[in-house]
């Protein structure tokens, strides 16, 4: 009789753990369908100020280059979506730091987000200089993916997918990230600051620059655009990264549609003629457009987070 019954505890144990177990997977499995589309952590790790490159400033002063990393905490995904940002303040001003709201939303919902810092003006800023400083920023941000490449292929302590690389970022941030998934050969190069950028961008590594991290390529998914601005928005062309933006049609910083960039006298096109120009060439996108909004009106939204992310899950 107490061997039966040993027996049948045996079976209930044998049962009930299997049960156990089996709601855990579950509760995994439904946790990893809704990664990129909902918070699927409640935690976040950042590791600050990695250095990710370094370069020169427009003053000659040696710049190193760092980031900060925010991650999902306890996370055992190895391919996960990588998102780098980058701040705004008009080239001259700003840091990483500002960006923690953005970067710690995507990163409960499942990304590797990067918050970067990139070279700033240091010189009386003419028009030329402001162009070269836009191309630095650029090539800062290429060393940046290329970082992240490089630990795929090596050490992969960030676990990044190398294929799912968006870059980003709000206002001087978005120009950088435009430019440098929109702006790619010499004939572009030269519309925007005739032959002698040109020789600035031959003279700097080339379109990759010479920001660090070599020998990685550089080719991203798609550009996250808040509040920002291309020279000219024919420079989209087919098969170039997909594009979300965020943008008030009352921006008097950067222009909705065309105008002077932050009074500088550079005229640029903004978020409205660059969506036209990708629905043209064929490019997945997509624009929300803050009706009266100003220059900071993505700092008052309350769904914009919202809307990149379930465009970005909806075209991964």
């Amino acid at each position: 009789m107490v061997l039966k019954r040993l027996f049948l505890l045996a079976i209930i144990c044998f049962y009930s753990c299997n049960v156990q177990k089996q709601t855990v997977d579950t509760a995994t499995e439904n946790k990893d369908s809704n990664r990129y589309e909902s918070f699927v952590f409640e935690e976040v790790n950042i590791t600050s100020d990695v250095v990710y490159g370094s370069n020169t400033t427009q003053g000659g002063k040696a710049k190193e280059l760092k980031m900060d990393i925010y991650e999902p905490s306890n996370d055992a995904e190895e391919k996960r979506n990588l998102i780098i940002i980058a701040h705004g303040g008009g080239f001259y001003a700003g840091n990483k730091a500002s960006m923690k709201k953005m970067a710690t939303y995507f990163a409960k919902s499942g990304y590797v987000v990067a918050s970067i810092n990139y070279r700033l003006l240091d010189v009386w800023p003419t028009q030329e200089i402001l162009k070269y400083t836009v191309l630095n920023a650029v090539f800062d941000m290429k060393a940046a993916v290329r970082f992240f490449k490089k630990d795929a292929a090596k050490e992969n302590r960030y676990k990044i997918n190398p294929n799912t690389i968006y870059v980003g970022g709000y206002s001087a941030g978005a120009v950088m990230a435009l430019n440098y998934a929109y702006v790619n050969s010499d004939k572009e190069i030269e519309s925007v600051g005739g032959e002698k950028m040109v020789a600035y961008v031959k003279e700097h590594g080339g379109m990759e620059g010479d920001s660090g991290n070599e020998g990685y390529d550089s080719r991203i998914k798609g550009v996250i655009n808040i509040s920002g601005s291309l020279f000219f928005s024919e420079h989209v062309d087919e098969n170039e990264p997909i594009l979300f933006s965020i943008h008030g049609t009352n921006d008097q910083t950067v222009p909705y549609e065309k105008g002077d960039t932050n009074s500088t006298g550079i005229i640029s096109e903004g978020s409205s003629l660059i969506h036209k120009e990708a629905e043209e060439v064929g490019i997945t996108n997509s624009l929300y457009t803050i009706e009266e909004g100003g220059h900071r009106a993505y700092r008052v939204c309350d769904d914009c987070h919202d809307r990149i992310r379930s465009f970005l899950s909806a075209n991964y």
